[in-house]
């Protein structure tokens, strides 16, 4: 992770990433979108000088209007957007073209476009009021003028600059903050840069806004209601139709800001809400990228680390499914959330299942290392499926050997026929496979089904979830009788009893006879799969 600034940071994986041929002159596409987001204050001014010419009737005064909005409000204008946009040109265009450069300059400029543009815009605004009342643009009674006493006038020429001015200027920061955003967005999504949040206030812009338009717009009427009457008979207003100018300049200031102030809230909620969906469908590697410097940006910022979070948890889940099933992953983590994680077994009637592979301490001597674990990866990945594939549960591996169960963690009525059914698709797989491209492997399994006590064991700080019991034992035993009956596959007398009432003896078993058991009393009746 490199870090440009204290603010932003771009992920190494993809910065640099050229630009598709489809993809013109990225830096250009973004400097167009922001002179013309300034370029808006010549259509505040159509807007002011429009209203007017309506309400005075004065339609002399376009051809003059226009051409300062031309040379001032679009010319002058341009040119000091396209030098305040350099800095962020140049750090788009290098990181389009893959070119080394500090991008710092660039990016501080980004944080700083919307203060920089207001004051800019605030400077056009007065350029333009010097131009327009210095070639007195919209006094049509220039007769009126000399009445009209020194203090007045320059009192009326700053206030008209400033109000003007502040309109632009308000304009400018508001138009220019949601272009900043959709840059942010435009290189976070081609490059990678993410952004960090910055310190802005919603609530606060919105309230220096609405007092500055409502106290411009109250003053401005207070004035031309009193001091400025003469000044607007100059310009061929009465009282009633200055109030309405003042008006009409104030509202559409309001709703050109409240405009763009709409889409900087409405997009990345959106964007964010989209973000959600997708995080609760299990998307857990979904962001968003960090586009304002508000409240909005910091409830994304800490929306990508509650993901990044989900999504360390994601993968520790799956790679503690790698070791354990998924079973017993979601019976730990249910135990975990009652408290008790070492809570008291539970006594099942289940059917157990043990695996080993012949003759693999003799079989892995000529063996590297590496060769061995390759083989067992192989083997246990083919073997496992039909144990889950039966709702069986492997539970752990010992070396090559494996330790499954049936009906424990799954209801399942018929858990001895499917544990059975498991042990033939595991043992034609281990017949007709050839691990490591040439080796034949034999697998023996041992089946019985009988009452266990299946639960979590283990200390504080390590659990393993396991079953305990006599049918655990005989189980095993009957793994290891392989070796004397010279079977691959042995199932006591419970089990086969309990695979016949539910198949209806569509399983057809070999008899094997009563075999004595290591650690048992009793002889015990032993079964295979026939070959039929």
């Amino acid at each position: 992770m490199t870090t440009d600034t204290g603010h932003a940071h771009t992920s190494s994986p993809i910065v640099g990433q050229p630009v598709s041929d489809s993809t013109i002159a990225p830096g250009h596409a973004m400097l167009v979108r922001y002179i013309l987001s300034m370029a808006g204050m010549a259509f505040i001014d159509v807007c002011f000088s429009g209203a007017y010419v309506l309400i005075s009737g004065n339609f002399s005064v376009i051809w003059r209007a226009a051409i300062i909005n031309a040379v001032i409000l679009v010319a002058l204008n341009t040119a000091g957007a396209i030098l305040i946009f350099q800095p962020i040109l140049r750090m788009i265009n290098a990181l389009a073209h893959q070119q080394p450069i500090k991008r710092s300059t660039g990016l501080r400029r980004l944080r700083k476009l919307h203060v920089l543009s207001a004051i800019w815009a605030f400077m056009v605004g007065l350029a333009y009021c010097l131009a327009a009342f210095g070639l007195g643009t919209f006094n049509v009674n220039q007769a009126d003028l000399p009445e009209v006493d020194l203090a007045t006038k320059i009192y009326a020429a700053s206030w008209f600059s400033f109000a003007y001015a502040a309109h632009f200027a308000i304009y400018a920061f508001f138009a220019s903050a949601d272009c900043a955003e959709i840059i942010r967005k435009q290189t976070h999504d081609l490059w990678g840069i993410e952004y960090h949040p910055g310190r802005g206030r919603i609530g606060l812009r919105l309230a220096i806004v609405i007092l500055a338009l409502t106290m411009i717009s109250s003053v401005a009427i207070l004035l031309d209601i009193t001091l400025f009457r003469d000044i607007r008979a100059a310009q061929g207003l009465s009282v009633e139709q200055a109030v309405i100018l003042d008006v009409i300049a104030t509202e559409t200031a309001a709703v050109l800001c409240l405009f763009f102030i709409s889409r900087t809230l409405t997009r990345p909620i959106g964007q964010l809400t989209e973000a959600v969906r997708e995080i609760g469908a299990g998307q857990t590697t979904t962001r968003i990228a960090v586009t304002s410097d508000d409240e909005v940006s910091r409830l994304a910022f800490e929306f990508n680390r509650m993901a990044a979070g989900l999504e360390e948890k994601d993968r520790m889940r799956r790679a503690f499914e790698r070791y354990v099933s998924q079973d017993v992953v979601e019976l730990a983590m249910k135990r975990e959330q009652s408290g008790d994680p070492r809570a008291a077994g539970e006594l099942r009637f289940a059917t157990v299942m043990f695996t080993d592979i012949s003759g693999f301490t003799r079989l892995s001597e000529d063996m590297e290392p590496a060769d061995v674990i390759a083989l067992l990866n192989e083997y246990f990945d083919l073997v496992n499926a039909p144990i889950r594939n039966h709702r069986g549960v492997v539970l752990n591996y010992v070396g090559d050997a494996l330790h499954a169960v049936f009906n424990v963690l799954h209801e399942d009525p018929d858990h001895a026929a499917n544990a059975v059914r498991a042990a033939i698709t595991m043992q034609n797989i281990t017949r007709h496979h050839k691990f490591a491209g040439t080796m034949n492997v034999q697998t023996r399994i041992g089946i019985h089904s009988g009452p266990v006590v299946a639960g979590p064991v283990g200390s504080g700080d390590r659990i393993d979830f396991t079953i305990q019991g006599d049918t655990a034992n005989l189980a095993s035993r009957l793994e290891a009788m392989n070796k004397e009956t010279g079977t691959e596959i042995l199932i006591s007398a419970a089990t086969r009893e309990l695979v016949n009432a539910s198949t209806g003896g569509t399983i057809a078993f070999k008899a094997l006879g009563f075999f004595t058991i290591r650690g048992r009393q009793q002889p015990v009746d032993l079964f295979t799969i026939s070959d039929e």
